[in-house]
Protein backbone atom coordinates (compact mmCIF):
# COMPACT_ATOMS: atom_id res chain seq x y z
CA UNK A 1 0.00 0.00 0.00
CA UNK A 2 1.17 3.83 -0.78
CA UNK A 3 2.27 4.88 2.79
CA UNK A 4 -0.52 7.45 3.77
CA UNK A 5 -3.67 6.67 6.57
CA UNK A 6 -6.06 7.46 3.48
CA UNK A 7 -4.77 4.59 1.42
CA UNK A 8 -4.22 2.26 4.06
CA UNK A 9 -7.56 2.80 6.55
CA UNK A 10 -10.06 1.62 3.74
CA UNK A 11 -8.31 -1.64 3.27
CA UNK A 12 -8.53 -2.64 7.30
CA UNK A 13 -12.49 -4.01 7.08
CA UNK A 14 -11.71 -5.93 4.10
CA UNK A 15 -8.46 -7.50 5.23
CA UNK A 16 -10.27 -8.19 8.92
CA UNK A 17 -12.68 -9.79 7.01
CA UNK A 18 -10.01 -12.13 5.25
CA UNK A 19 -8.52 -12.66 8.13
CA UNK A 20 -12.22 -13.98 10.10
CA UNK A 21 -12.52 -16.17 7.51
CA UNK A 22 -9.16 -17.74 8.11
CA UNK A 23 -6.73 -16.26 5.51
CA UNK A 24 -3.54 -15.17 5.97
CA UNK A 25 -3.23 -11.29 5.49
CA UNK A 26 -0.22 -8.82 5.25
CA UNK A 27 0.34 -4.97 3.97
CA UNK A 28 3.26 -4.64 2.02
CA UNK A 29 4.81 -1.10 2.26
CA UNK A 30 7.62 1.15 2.38
CA UNK A 31 8.83 1.84 6.06
CA UNK A 32 6.88 4.97 6.11
CA UNK A 33 3.72 3.37 6.36
CA UNK A 34 4.57 0.20 8.76
CA UNK A 35 2.64 1.89 12.23
CA UNK A 36 -0.83 3.11 10.67
CA UNK A 37 -0.69 -0.50 9.40
CA UNK A 38 0.45 -1.92 12.78
CA UNK A 39 -2.18 0.03 14.29
CA UNK A 40 -4.66 -1.34 12.79
CA UNK A 41 -3.97 -4.93 14.30
CA UNK A 42 -2.96 -6.50 10.71
CA UNK A 43 0.66 -7.75 9.75
CA UNK A 44 3.01 -5.04 8.14
CA UNK A 45 5.80 -6.06 5.62
CA UNK A 46 8.40 -3.27 5.29
CA UNK A 47 9.85 -4.11 2.09
CA UNK A 48 12.59 -1.68 1.47
CA UNK A 49 15.27 -0.01 3.93
CA UNK A 50 13.96 3.86 5.26
CA UNK A 51 17.22 4.74 3.68
CA UNK A 52 17.36 3.61 0.48
CA UNK A 53 14.59 5.70 -1.46
CA UNK A 54 12.98 9.41 -0.21
CA UNK A 55 10.02 9.27 2.33
CA UNK A 56 7.22 9.37 0.18
CA UNK A 57 5.40 12.76 -0.31
CA UNK A 58 3.28 12.01 -3.70
CA UNK A 59 1.73 15.15 -5.22
CA UNK A 60 3.93 17.27 -3.32
CA UNK A 61 7.21 16.89 -5.25
CA UNK A 62 8.41 18.79 -7.82
CA UNK A 63 9.07 15.99 -10.20
CA UNK A 64 10.12 18.81 -12.73
CA UNK A 65 11.33 16.90 -15.95
CA UNK A 66 8.49 14.39 -15.10
CA UNK A 67 5.84 16.82 -15.31
CA UNK A 68 7.26 18.90 -17.82
CA UNK A 69 6.99 15.77 -20.55
CA UNK A 70 3.10 15.45 -19.00
CA UNK A 71 2.82 18.93 -19.79
CA UNK A 72 4.02 18.79 -23.75
CA UNK A 73 1.66 15.18 -24.13
CA UNK A 74 -1.32 17.32 -22.39
CA UNK A 75 -0.47 20.25 -24.79
CA UNK A 76 -0.42 17.22 -27.99
CA UNK A 77 -4.24 15.81 -26.57
CA UNK A 78 -5.05 19.48 -26.46
CA UNK A 79 -4.56 19.61 -30.18
CA UNK A 80 -6.54 17.03 -30.95
CA UNK A 81 -9.67 18.36 -29.11
CA UNK A 82 -8.76 17.90 -25.22
CA UNK A 83 -10.05 21.04 -24.44
CA UNK A 84 -11.73 22.23 -20.98
CA UNK A 85 -14.96 21.65 -21.93
CA UNK A 86 -14.62 17.91 -21.96
CA UNK A 87 -16.12 16.33 -19.26
CA UNK A 88 -12.79 13.95 -18.82
CA UNK A 89 -10.89 17.20 -18.41
CA UNK A 90 -10.88 16.84 -14.71
CA UNK A 91 -10.21 13.39 -14.61
CA UNK A 92 -6.60 13.66 -16.84
CA UNK A 93 -5.49 16.74 -14.68
CA UNK A 94 -6.51 14.63 -11.33
CA UNK A 95 -4.38 12.22 -12.66
CA UNK A 96 -1.34 13.70 -14.46
CA UNK A 97 -1.11 16.66 -11.51
CA UNK A 98 -2.28 14.41 -8.92
CA UNK A 99 -1.99 10.55 -8.90
CA UNK A 100 0.72 10.51 -11.44
CA UNK A 101 3.44 12.07 -9.08
CA UNK A 102 2.50 9.28 -5.90
CA UNK A 103 3.18 6.69 -8.44
CA UNK A 104 6.69 8.17 -9.02
CA UNK A 105 7.81 7.68 -6.01
CA UNK A 106 7.81 4.08 -6.75
CA UNK A 107 7.59 3.86 -10.35
CA UNK A 108 10.12 6.30 -11.98
CA UNK A 109 8.82 7.93 -15.17
CA UNK A 110 10.58 6.48 -17.96
CA UNK A 111 13.42 4.56 -15.67
CA UNK A 112 16.08 2.63 -16.64
CA UNK A 113 14.92 -1.29 -15.68
CA UNK A 114 18.90 -2.10 -15.10
CA UNK A 115 18.78 0.71 -12.21
CA UNK A 116 17.91 -0.45 -8.51
CA UNK A 117 14.01 0.11 -7.85
CA UNK A 118 14.43 -0.67 -4.22
CA UNK A 119 10.96 -0.91 -3.24
CA UNK A 120 9.22 -3.15 -6.56
CA UNK A 121 12.92 -5.41 -5.58
CA UNK A 122 12.08 -5.83 -2.26
CA UNK A 123 8.19 -6.62 -2.89
CA UNK A 124 9.08 -9.26 -5.89
CA UNK A 125 11.69 -10.48 -3.27
CA UNK A 126 9.02 -11.02 -0.58
CA UNK A 127 6.30 -12.04 -3.05
CA UNK A 128 8.30 -14.88 -4.42
CA UNK A 129 9.35 -16.17 -0.86
CA UNK A 130 5.85 -15.89 0.81
CA UNK A 131 4.04 -17.36 -1.76
CA UNK A 132 0.63 -15.28 -1.84
CA UNK A 133 -2.29 -16.65 -3.86
CA UNK A 134 -3.69 -13.01 -4.30
CA UNK A 135 -2.30 -9.27 -3.98
CA UNK A 136 -4.27 -6.64 -3.99
CA UNK A 137 -1.93 -3.27 -4.98
CA UNK A 138 -2.80 0.19 -4.66
CA UNK A 139 -3.37 1.87 -7.48
CA UNK A 140 -0.82 4.26 -6.65
CA UNK A 141 1.76 1.13 -6.29
CA UNK A 142 1.29 -0.21 -10.29
CA UNK A 143 4.28 -1.97 -10.13
CA UNK A 144 3.02 -4.43 -7.07
CA UNK A 145 0.82 -5.81 -10.21
CA UNK A 146 4.59 -6.93 -11.47
CA UNK A 147 5.48 -8.26 -8.46
CA UNK A 148 2.17 -10.52 -8.31
CA UNK A 149 2.56 -11.75 -12.25
CA UNK A 150 6.40 -12.95 -11.01
CA UNK A 151 5.15 -14.95 -7.82
CA UNK A 152 2.72 -16.49 -10.55
CA UNK A 153 -0.31 -14.87 -7.77
CA UNK A 154 -4.05 -13.67 -9.04
CA UNK A 155 -3.46 -9.61 -8.65
CA UNK A 156 -6.12 -7.03 -7.90
CA UNK A 157 -6.19 -3.34 -7.85
CA UNK A 158 -7.42 -1.78 -5.36
CA UNK A 159 -9.08 2.13 -5.45
CA UNK A 160 -11.85 4.08 -3.60
CA UNK A 161 -12.89 6.83 -5.46
CA UNK A 162 -13.35 7.57 -8.99
CA UNK A 163 -11.13 5.75 -11.43
CA UNK A 164 -9.25 8.88 -12.86
CA UNK A 165 -6.47 6.62 -13.52
CA UNK A 166 -7.88 4.22 -16.22
CA UNK A 167 -10.23 6.76 -17.54
CA UNK A 168 -7.94 9.13 -18.20
CA UNK A 169 -6.11 6.69 -20.91
CA UNK A 170 -9.20 5.53 -22.07
CA UNK A 171 -9.07 8.80 -23.15
CA UNK A 172 -5.44 9.02 -24.00
CA UNK A 173 -6.50 5.93 -26.38
CA UNK A 174 -9.45 7.24 -27.79
CA UNK A 175 -7.78 10.68 -28.76
CA UNK A 176 -4.46 9.49 -30.09
CA UNK A 177 -6.25 6.89 -32.25
CA UNK A 178 -7.24 9.73 -34.66
CA UNK A 179 -6.30 9.75 -37.88
CA UNK A 180 -2.88 11.76 -37.59
CA UNK A 181 -2.31 11.85 -34.29
CA UNK A 182 1.00 11.67 -33.38
CA UNK A 183 2.71 9.08 -31.51
CA UNK A 184 2.76 9.84 -27.82
CA UNK A 185 4.05 8.26 -24.73
CA UNK A 186 1.39 6.58 -22.82
CA UNK A 187 2.03 7.34 -19.00
CA UNK A 188 0.15 4.58 -17.64
CA UNK A 189 2.88 1.95 -19.55
CA UNK A 190 5.86 4.83 -19.06
CA UNK A 191 5.44 4.40 -15.30
CA UNK A 192 5.32 0.94 -15.05
CA UNK A 193 7.66 0.01 -17.88
CA UNK A 194 10.80 0.25 -15.75
CA UNK A 195 9.72 -2.75 -13.41
CA UNK A 196 8.13 -4.64 -16.46
CA UNK A 197 10.67 -4.88 -18.40
CA UNK A 198 13.39 -5.94 -15.11
CA UNK A 199 10.95 -8.76 -14.39
CA UNK A 200 10.29 -9.78 -18.08
CA UNK A 201 6.48 -9.24 -17.25
CA UNK A 202 4.36 -8.18 -20.78
CA UNK A 203 2.52 -5.12 -20.47
CA UNK A 204 -1.08 -5.08 -21.23
CA UNK A 205 -4.24 -3.83 -19.38
CA UNK A 206 -4.38 -6.82 -17.25
CA UNK A 207 -0.88 -5.54 -15.76
CA UNK A 208 -2.14 -2.01 -15.42
CA UNK A 209 -5.84 -2.37 -14.42
CA UNK A 210 -5.34 -5.46 -12.46
CA UNK A 211 -7.33 -9.09 -13.29
CA UNK A 212 -9.94 -6.94 -11.55
CA UNK A 213 -11.00 -3.45 -9.79
CA UNK A 214 -12.27 -3.87 -6.38
CA UNK A 215 -13.58 -0.11 -6.04
CA UNK A 216 -15.89 1.01 -2.50
CA UNK A 217 -17.83 3.48 -4.83
CA UNK A 218 -21.65 3.39 -6.22
CA UNK A 219 -20.79 2.26 -9.63
CA UNK A 220 -23.46 4.90 -10.74
CA UNK A 221 -21.30 8.01 -9.93
CA UNK A 222 -18.99 6.52 -12.77
CA UNK A 223 -16.68 7.30 -14.63
CA UNK A 224 -17.36 4.42 -16.93
CA UNK A 225 -13.90 2.61 -17.53
CA UNK A 226 -12.72 -0.58 -19.05
CA UNK A 227 -11.33 -2.05 -16.28
CA UNK A 228 -12.73 -5.27 -14.86
CA UNK A 229 -14.46 -3.77 -11.73
CA UNK A 230 -16.19 -5.45 -9.13
CA UNK A 231 -17.79 -3.36 -6.39
CA UNK A 232 -17.85 -4.02 -2.78
CA UNK A 233 -19.51 -1.64 -0.26
CA UNK A 234 -17.76 0.62 1.87
CA UNK A 235 -17.11 0.22 5.25
CA UNK A 236 -15.83 3.53 7.46
CA UNK A 237 -12.65 2.97 9.41
CA UNK A 238 -10.21 5.49 10.95
CA UNK A 239 -7.51 5.61 13.56
CA UNK A 240 -8.55 4.45 16.66
CA UNK A 241 -8.20 6.22 20.06
CA UNK A 242 -10.02 6.77 23.23
CA UNK A 243 -13.71 8.09 22.19
CA UNK A 244 -14.55 11.58 23.75
CA UNK A 245 -16.61 11.40 26.95
CA UNK A 246 -18.35 14.80 25.47
CA UNK A 247 -19.46 12.50 22.65
CA UNK A 248 -22.47 10.44 24.20
CA UNK A 249 -25.28 11.09 25.40
CA UNK A 250 -26.23 13.02 22.14
CA UNK A 251 -27.56 16.98 22.92
CA UNK A 252 -30.96 17.48 22.28
CA UNK A 253 -30.70 20.34 20.25
CA UNK A 254 -28.61 18.99 16.43
CA UNK A 255 -25.35 18.51 16.49
CA UNK A 256 -23.22 19.76 13.20
CA UNK A 257 -19.58 18.36 12.24
CA UNK A 258 -17.05 20.87 10.30
CA UNK A 259 -14.19 18.32 8.78
CA UNK A 260 -12.91 20.02 5.55
CA UNK A 261 -9.93 17.60 5.50
CA UNK A 262 -6.12 16.01 6.42
CA UNK A 263 -5.02 16.19 3.16
CA UNK A 264 -5.93 19.45 2.79
CA UNK A 265 -4.03 20.53 5.62
CA UNK A 266 -0.55 18.98 4.09
CA UNK A 267 -1.22 19.82 0.39
CA UNK A 268 -3.12 23.33 0.80
CA UNK A 269 -2.59 26.58 1.59
CA UNK A 270 -4.34 30.09 1.55
CA UNK A 271 -7.93 29.46 0.75
CA UNK A 272 -9.20 29.49 4.10
CA UNK A 273 -11.03 33.36 4.56
CA UNK A 274 -14.60 31.79 4.78
CA UNK A 275 -13.98 29.57 7.84
CA UNK A 276 -14.60 32.74 10.04
CA UNK A 277 -17.63 33.72 8.08
CA UNK A 278 -18.59 30.29 8.46
CA UNK A 279 -18.33 30.01 12.44
CA UNK A 280 -20.27 33.23 12.24
CA UNK A 281 -23.15 31.73 10.59
CA UNK A 282 -23.07 28.81 13.01
CA UNK A 283 -22.78 31.29 15.68
CA UNK A 284 -26.41 32.25 15.66
CA UNK A 285 -28.39 28.83 15.14
CA UNK A 286 -29.30 27.00 18.26
CA UNK A 287 -26.67 23.66 17.20
CA UNK A 288 -23.90 22.40 18.63
CA UNK A 289 -20.94 22.68 16.56
CA UNK A 290 -17.76 20.20 16.19
CA UNK A 291 -15.29 22.08 13.68
CA UNK A 292 -12.04 19.55 13.03
CA UNK A 293 -10.04 22.78 12.47
CA UNK A 294 -6.17 23.34 12.85
CA UNK A 295 -3.94 26.30 13.31
CA UNK A 296 -3.72 27.50 9.98
CA UNK A 297 -7.17 27.07 9.29
CA UNK A 298 -7.94 29.41 12.62
CA UNK A 299 -5.58 31.73 11.91
CA UNK A 300 -8.12 34.27 10.94
CA UNK A 301 -10.81 33.64 13.41
CA UNK A 302 -10.54 36.20 15.69
CA UNK A 303 -12.99 34.03 19.05
CA UNK A 304 -14.25 30.63 18.46
CA UNK A 305 -18.05 30.89 18.81
CA UNK A 306 -19.71 29.65 22.19
CA UNK A 307 -21.30 27.34 20.57
CA UNK A 308 -18.46 25.27 18.52
CA UNK A 309 -16.56 23.03 20.06
CA UNK A 310 -12.83 23.14 18.10
CA UNK A 311 -10.28 20.08 18.07
CA UNK A 312 -7.91 18.94 14.99
CA UNK A 313 -9.08 15.45 15.02
CA UNK A 314 -12.02 13.32 16.22
CA UNK A 315 -12.44 9.96 13.98
CA UNK A 316 -15.36 10.24 11.92
CA UNK A 317 -16.74 6.85 12.21
CA UNK A 318 -16.79 8.27 15.84
CA UNK A 319 -18.80 11.68 15.58
CA UNK A 320 -20.66 11.13 12.14
CA UNK A 321 -22.98 9.56 13.83
CA UNK A 322 -23.95 11.52 16.51
CA UNK A 323 -24.34 14.24 13.76
CA UNK A 324 -27.51 15.58 11.85
CA UNK A 325 -25.75 17.49 9.17
CA UNK A 326 -21.95 17.11 8.13
CA UNK A 327 -19.81 20.46 6.28
CA UNK A 328 -16.80 18.74 4.39
CA UNK A 329 -15.03 19.45 1.51
CA UNK A 330 -15.93 15.86 -0.61
CA UNK A 331 -13.14 13.87 0.01
CA UNK A 332 -14.57 10.24 -0.38
CA UNK A 333 -13.56 9.19 3.60
CA UNK A 334 -15.36 11.79 4.70
CA UNK A 335 -18.77 11.95 2.33
CA UNK A 336 -18.94 8.07 3.06
CA UNK A 337 -19.06 8.11 6.67
CA UNK A 338 -22.31 10.40 5.93
CA UNK A 339 -23.64 8.49 3.92
CA UNK A 340 -23.73 5.23 5.98
CA UNK A 341 -25.24 7.21 8.52
CA UNK A 342 -28.10 8.82 6.84
CA UNK A 343 -26.57 12.28 7.37
CA UNK A 344 -27.70 15.11 5.32
CA UNK A 345 -24.48 16.84 3.91
CA UNK A 346 -23.10 20.78 2.77
CA UNK A 347 -20.03 20.59 0.49
CA UNK A 348 -17.59 23.23 1.54
CA UNK A 349 -16.86 24.85 -3.02
CA UNK A 350 -13.07 25.00 -2.57
CA UNK A 351 -12.65 27.64 -5.04
CA UNK A 352 -9.77 30.00 -3.34
CA UNK A 353 -7.23 27.32 -2.57
CA UNK A 354 -3.62 26.57 -4.00
CA UNK A 355 -1.47 23.77 -3.81
CA UNK A 356 1.15 23.97 -1.89
CA UNK A 357 4.91 23.17 -3.59
CA UNK A 358 3.03 22.05 -6.85
CA UNK A 359 4.13 23.51 -10.01
CA UNK A 360 1.86 23.89 -13.67
CA UNK A 361 -1.57 23.27 -13.11
CA UNK A 362 -1.98 24.42 -9.92
CA UNK A 363 -5.01 26.53 -10.53
CA UNK A 364 -6.54 23.89 -12.63
CA UNK A 365 -6.22 21.46 -10.18
CA UNK A 366 -7.38 23.28 -7.60
CA UNK A 367 -10.90 23.72 -9.28
CA UNK A 368 -10.85 19.94 -10.13
CA UNK A 369 -10.02 18.20 -7.29
CA UNK A 370 -11.35 20.46 -4.70
CA UNK A 371 -14.61 22.78 -6.01
CA UNK A 372 -16.50 20.10 -6.79
CA UNK A 373 -14.52 17.56 -8.53
CA UNK A 374 -15.25 14.82 -5.93
CA UNK A 375 -17.74 12.80 -8.16
CA UNK A 376 -18.84 10.56 -5.10
CA UNK A 377 -19.85 14.13 -3.20
CA UNK A 378 -21.62 15.62 -6.82
CA UNK A 379 -23.44 12.17 -7.05
CA UNK A 380 -24.56 12.84 -3.02
CA UNK A 381 -25.93 15.99 -3.99
CA UNK A 382 -27.72 14.79 -6.97
CA UNK A 383 -29.81 12.45 -4.65
CA UNK A 384 -31.09 15.29 -2.89
CA UNK A 385 -28.97 14.38 0.23
CA UNK A 386 -27.14 17.71 0.66
CA UNK A 387 -26.29 21.51 -1.09
CA UNK A 388 -23.40 23.04 -1.81
CA UNK A 389 -22.18 25.80 0.51
CA UNK A 390 -20.56 28.52 -1.78
CA UNK A 391 -17.70 29.88 -0.03
CA UNK A 392 -15.97 31.83 -3.01
CA UNK A 393 -17.76 34.80 -1.83
CA UNK A 394 -18.89 33.83 2.00
CA UNK A 395 -21.93 35.63 2.92
CA UNK A 396 -22.70 34.13 6.60
CA UNK A 397 -26.37 34.74 6.21
CA UNK A 398 -26.46 32.90 2.86
CA UNK A 399 -24.41 30.26 4.61
CA UNK A 400 -26.99 30.28 7.51
CA UNK A 401 -29.91 30.21 5.27
CA UNK A 402 -28.51 27.01 3.87
CA UNK A 403 -27.62 24.97 6.98
CA UNK A 404 -31.06 26.30 8.69
CA UNK A 405 -32.78 24.36 5.23
CA UNK A 406 -30.90 21.40 5.33
CA UNK A 407 -31.05 20.49 9.20
CA UNK A 408 -35.22 21.58 8.98
CA UNK A 409 -36.39 20.36 5.57
CA UNK A 410 -37.64 16.81 6.09
CA UNK A 411 -36.40 15.90 1.98
CA UNK A 412 -32.80 15.90 2.73
CA UNK A 413 -32.85 13.23 5.62
CA UNK A 414 -35.29 11.12 4.03
CA UNK A 415 -32.59 11.26 0.37
CA UNK A 416 -29.79 10.52 2.54
CA UNK A 417 -32.03 7.33 3.70
CA UNK A 418 -32.87 5.99 0.25
CA UNK A 419 -28.90 6.66 -0.46
CA UNK A 420 -28.15 4.80 2.31
CA UNK A 421 -30.33 2.11 0.40
CA UNK A 422 -28.64 1.71 -2.23
CA UNK A 423 -24.92 1.87 -1.05
CA UNK A 424 -26.06 -1.05 0.75
CA UNK A 425 -26.97 -3.35 -1.88
CA UNK A 426 -23.15 -3.73 -2.95
CA UNK A 427 -22.05 -6.68 -0.89
CA UNK A 428 -19.82 -5.86 2.09
CA UNK A 429 -16.74 -7.14 2.82
CA UNK A 430 -17.49 -10.54 4.51
CA UNK A 431 -19.65 -11.49 1.95
CA UNK A 432 -16.80 -10.03 -0.24
CA UNK A 433 -14.36 -12.85 1.06
CA UNK A 434 -16.31 -15.25 -0.91
CA UNK A 435 -15.98 -13.42 -4.22
CA UNK A 436 -12.37 -12.74 -3.78
CA UNK A 437 -11.98 -16.76 -3.50
CA UNK A 438 -13.35 -17.29 -6.27
CA UNK A 439 -12.07 -15.19 -8.60
CA UNK A 440 -8.43 -15.66 -7.17
CA UNK A 441 -9.15 -19.29 -8.33
CA UNK A 442 -10.18 -18.25 -11.94
CA UNK A 443 -7.44 -15.89 -12.01
CA UNK A 444 -4.39 -17.66 -10.61
CA UNK A 445 -1.39 -18.83 -13.08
Amino acid sequence: MWPAPAHTYPLAPLAWALKSAGHEVVIATHPGGVETIASMGITPVSVCDIDSMPIPMGPGRAYEKERADLAEITAALEALGFDADDPDREHWDVYSQYYLPAQWDFAPWKGDPNEPLPFLDGLVEFTKAWQPDLVIWDACLPAAAVAAKVAGAAHARWWTAPDVFCRSIDKFKELTSKPGAPELPNPAVETVRAAAERYGVEIDDELLWGQWTINSQPTEIGPEVSANVVPMRWVSYSSQQPMPDWLYPVPERPRVAVSLGLSERAFMEGGWDHIPVLLNALSELDVEVVATLDEQQLAKVEQIPENVRVLPFVPLDQLVPTCSLLIHHGGVGTVMPAILNSVPQLLVDFVGHSIRANPSGAARLARSRYSLGPALARFTLAKGAGLVLNVAEPDAAVMREQIRRVLEEKSFKENAQRLLKEINSVPGPAEYVKILEQLTLDHQS
